[in-house]
């Protein structure tokens, strides 16, 4: 939604003007020890989102021992230092061993860190305590069954909204070097944690959608190279045909660029279907030159322009119509996708009726050149001679 929206107005006012908490639309991100991986082999069903497969433990987590538990509050301290101010949100970290301490400073009157052969029992009664331990106890953050801690994580407010690939992915670095910083200054037993965020799953996915988007330019481009040599049966055309549909799906990516998109989920597709648009019109060209009775390219060319120019004309002028309706929408991915059909057509228009034109007037094919039935031909010929000489050898 645009930002002169009234809805996003009042976000925008309550993400300025009041800090973000947990229930906010803020990233989340957590600090994980105690696990090693995730076995897939295990998966019956790939689409079932209820199996994902099975948790592998690291069997060598200790959170037990005196050194990781103070290792655990230097850890807490340092997330809430300034040295990490530009990734946390207003000192927003939840981390246990702040309140388990207390707890067994003032509430068990014992001293901190405790025994290692007395860890388990207290993290147990840590988490039945309300008043110190409920919040970690509902929302899962200390892994306890049946005596035996599992997984241990801390929960960080980061800074940062939600945006694109762009915007994500040095986020994301950062958050790795963090979290390596944490393992290389920690020893064995805490020395594995990772960290997860409901936003990095989106990273990957708008990663594949741009990779496919690029991936299915590439292939439309080489299929309609292969569509236009059958059915003009000419590879020269066929081969400045694919320039101009090259040069307007560029044209209309500058258009992305000059208007400050990153190039993310609305714009990888609606360029897939940028290619249909960007073909129809340089082929409607390509078969009127093909079918021309005239021999000069001069005149072939010219003779297209008579016969196509105003049907395409017509053709972009009702589709250029249907795209400014979408101006007028609300979200932002519609006019985004306005943008982009309208530009196309505008282009498309430009490279098929004075670009292409403009080359098969200078170097457009002739007689039986760039003719693949004559190459064919040839080369079935010389196929014919070959079977006639083998049997002469004989």
């Amino acid at each position: 939604i645009p930002d002169d929206h009234w809805l996003m107005e009042a976000q925008n006012a309550m993400d300025d003007n009041f800090p973000k908490g947990e229930d906010d639309d803020a990233q989340i991100v957590n600090i994980i020890w105690g696990v090693d991986g995730l076995d897939k082999d295990t998966i019956d069903d790939r689409w079932d989102p209820d199996d994902a497969g099975e948790i592998v433990w690291d069997n060598k987590f200790n959170p037990a021992s005196s050194s990781s538990q103070l290792r655990f509050k230097s850890i807490c301290q340092l997330l809430k230092s300034d040295s990490y101010a530009n990734l946390v949100l207003d000192r927003n970290v939840k981390c246990f061993i702040g309140d388990f301490e207390e707890f067994i400073t003032k509430e068990k009157s014992g001293t901190f860190p405790v025994p290692e052969n007395q860890f388990v029992t207290s993290i147990t009664e840590f988490l039945a305590n309300d008043q110190y331990g409920a919040e970690y106890r509902n929302d899962d953050m200390i892994g306890l069954l049946d005596g035996r801690i599992y997984y241990i994580f801390f929960r960080v407010v980061g800074k940062g909204d939600r945006g694109p690939k762009s915007t994500l992915e040095p986020r994301w670095e950062k958050w790795e070097d963090l979290v390596d910083s944490l393992n290389s200054n920690s020893g064995v037993g805490l020395n594995d944690a990772f960290h997860t965020s409901v936003w990095w799953a989106w990273y990957p996915t708008e990663s594949a959608l741009v990779g496919d988007a690029i991936q299915g330019m590439l292939i439309a481009c080489s299929i309609s190279f292969l569509i236009l040599v059958v059915t003009t049966h000419n590879v020269i055309l066929a081969f400045y045909a694919i320039i101009c549909i090259a040069g307007i799906v560029t044209s209309v990516m500058s258009i992305v660029y000059f208007n400050g998109w990153d190039f993310g989920t609305a714009e990888s597709i609606a360029v897939v279907i940028l290619i249909g648009f960007s073909v129809d019109y340089v082929v409607h060209i390509c078969h009127a030159y093909v079918e021309s009775h005239h021999r000069s390219k001069f005149e072939r060319t010219r003779d297209a322009l008579a016969k196509m120019a105003i049907s395409i004309v017509g053709g972009a002028i009702t589709t250029f119509g249907d795209g400014c309706m979408l101006f007028f929408t609300t979200f932002i991915f519609f006019q985004k996708f306005a943008w982009i059909v309208t530009s196309t057509i505008v282009f498309a228009l430009i490279w098929s009726l004075v670009f292409f034109p403009a080359l098969l007037f200078v170097v457009g094919p002739q007689g039986q050149t760039g003719d693949v039935r004559v190459f064919l031909t040839k080369m079935y010929k010389k196929y014919q001679d070959y079977k006639v000489n083998k049997q002469a050898a004989k």
